[in-house]
């Protein structure tokens, strides 16, 4: 199995085990102490709890909330609907924000919310925008996202159309990126970063006129390199013994592979169990494929992605731990000459992104 193939494996594997009790109580009553014939209840009718169109953050949204789960469309203009935005998202509640608008100016709108099984309902109404706060874009909604050792996610969001303009640094500012165009939703991603190093930032905005905002300066660290290790073991000509593979520096661990080799001859490997990281973190699957004939082992596990509604949220793979146990009997003295295979050897985190790896291995021997 290619190391494509077997890292397509792991992430084909991501899933969320969720579980549910729905209960619904039917009861009928009847008169003179007879009862009377029971109603089956059905589903309640599809409606809107409530639609509208608010300031927050200093961006106009446009939130909603049915009685099930919905996608929507929202059209809107100054006297007609000219503007449309499609939400594809499936969620109880939304809150979404708008682009595109003028300050302190009128305009009609009409939702459309459709639920997963194409009925669809419109809420119509209308809203003022403010006046602007002040003349220079406002920078809100600064997050970080999606940290690994080489790279992370900016975003952020202006109260108007403005260039998108990121400085960071080790540290300190010194450098910076500009994305052409102007747009009220930013979006930056930092790559060839150093793991375990911490990052200053701090967004800027220039509108249409010239005018400068900047953001808050932030900071954040990129995540440490995982560490794979084996410790060194001496095995006893005949017998069987258990090697444990160890973890280090996992954080939201989604999917792990690792690929070990040995010197042909020396140790037979009998199996590849799991280890208590795995087992105790929510593993979800552990593959593991043995070629004695090589003397060759690969090892693949994935744990169970944490979400809340649609966004990732995290998984229990955090820290350091025993991944797998490896059993191995001795067939001749000498050293087994144990090796992790770098190209083989290697993690994803919860947003499928690629967590380089330290290797290190103990020499592993065959005793008399």
């Amino acid at each position: 199995m290619t190391n494509e193939m077997i890292r397509a494996h792991a992430v084909r594997h991501y899933r969320v085990i969720l579980f549910g009790i729905v209960a619904m109580l039917f009861s009928a009553c009847g008169s003179g102490g007879s009862s009377g014939p029971v109603t089956p209840v059905g589903p309640e009718e599809f409606h809107i709890e409530y639609c509208r169109v608010i300031e927050a953050d200093n961006r106009m949204r446009v939130e909603w909330l049915a009685n099930r789960p919905t996608s929507g469309e929202f059209r809107y203009g100054q006297t007609t609907y000219t503007q449309l935005m499609t939400i594809p998202v499936v969620e109880d509640t939304h809150s979404v924000a708008l682009s595109g608008y003028a300050f302190n100016t009128a305009y009609v709108y009409r939702l459309t919310v459709i639920d997963e099984q194409g009925n669809r309902l419109d809420c119509t109404g209308d809203f003022t925008t403010p006046e602007k706060a002040t003349p220079e874009p406002i920078i809100s909604a600064l997050t970080i996202n999606e940290i690994s050792e080489s790279s992370a996610k900016i975003e952020w969001q202006t109260d108007e159309n403005a260039t998108t303009i990121l400085y960071y640094g080790v540290g300190a500012i010194s450098d910076s990126i500009t994305v052409s165009g102007l747009r009220m939703d930013h979006e930056v991603t930092l790559n060839n970063l150093t793991s375990s190093t911490i990052y200053a930032l701090r967004p800027e905005a220039v509108d249409a006129d010239g005018l400068r905002g900047f953001g808050p300066d932030s900071m954040f660290a990129t995540a440490a390199r995982l560490i794979v290790w084996l410790p060194a073991t001496q095995i006893t000509l005949g017998d069987t013994m258990l090697v444990p593979v160890h973890l280090e520096a996992a954080e939201d661990l989604a999917a792990m592979q690792y690929r070990l080799d040995f010197a042909e001859g020396n140790v037979e490997i009998v199996g590849v169990h799991e280890g208590p990281f795995y087992t105790e973190n929510n593993g979800f699957n552990f593959f593991r494929d043995i070629r004695n004939g090589t003397s060759q082992v690969t090892n693949a596990m994935t744990w169970v992605i944490a979400y809340n509604g649609n966004t990732r949220t995290g998984t229990d793979a955090d820290g350091d731990g025993v991944i797998a146990i490896l059993e191995l009997r001795g067939l001749a003295p000498g050293s087994a000459g144990a090796a992790l295979d770098a190209d083989s050897t290697f993690g994803l985190d919860m947003f499928a992104q690629m967590r380089s790896c330290s290797l290190r291995t103990g020499t592993i021997t065959v005793i008399q």
